[in-house]
């Protein structure tokens, strides 16, 4: 059961408009549209956050009971929850508060549509958040350093943002083997 978190979001949020990165450039695809830096950085971090924190079975254990009134961010992220909202705030150019405020509710949403999958184990939404990994990735602006902060250097890789045959095939079996992770320090 494949689900879109990103447009479910988007829509949830007032059918706003991310726009995906250039493979080549790593820059938001200029289409002549006004972009919405905060959403561009924060629909994407918080989801990328998501994935990471629901490698481990406490993590997707915790999506899967605790409260939605949870503070998110921080039990996602623990003590790089600063960092975090630092690079959001910073791309976006907003103030840090308007960042964590953003951030939270997107992750709160996030936790919510996950569960209204009805996910009955951990594994369920490990394979819920695994399945969207390369569709936050097409939408995630390098600069904002996620992979740096979340010790994975894939997350940053211009390749995970390329479309196509050949790279459909790539991003695949990288989910494949996204969704086999483990430990938390992955």
């Amino acid at each position: 059961m494949s689900h879109n978190l990103i447009d479910a979001i988007k829509k949830n949020l007032g059918d706003i408009e991310l726009k995906k990165i250039d493979p080549n450039t790593q820059q938001p695809i200029a289409d002549g549209k006004d972009e919405d830096k905060l959403n561009q950085a924060a629909i994407p971090a918080v989801l990328i956050v998501l994935y990471k924190f629901t490698r481990t079975d406490e993590g997707a254990q915790q999506v899967m009971i605790a409260s939605l009134t949870n503070d998110w961010l921080n039990a996602m992220l623990g003590d790089d929850t600063a960092d975090a909202i630092i690079k959001v705030s910073k791309y976006s150019d907003v103030s840090e508060v308007n960042a964590a405020e953003r951030m939270e509710l997107i992750a709160k949403q996030a936790v919510g549509l996950i569960r209204a999958a009805n996910p009955l184990s951990v594994k369920d939404v490990k394979n819920i958040v695994a399945a969207e990994r390369s569709n936050i990735l097409l939408y995630l602006p390098p600069s904002l350093h996620m992979g740096d902060l979340l010790h994975d250097d894939t997350l940053d890789d211009n390749i995970t943002k390329m479309e196509g045959p050949v790279s459909s095939i790539v991003n695949a079996i990288g989910n494949v083997f996204a969704g086999s992770e483990k430990g938390k320090d992955d």
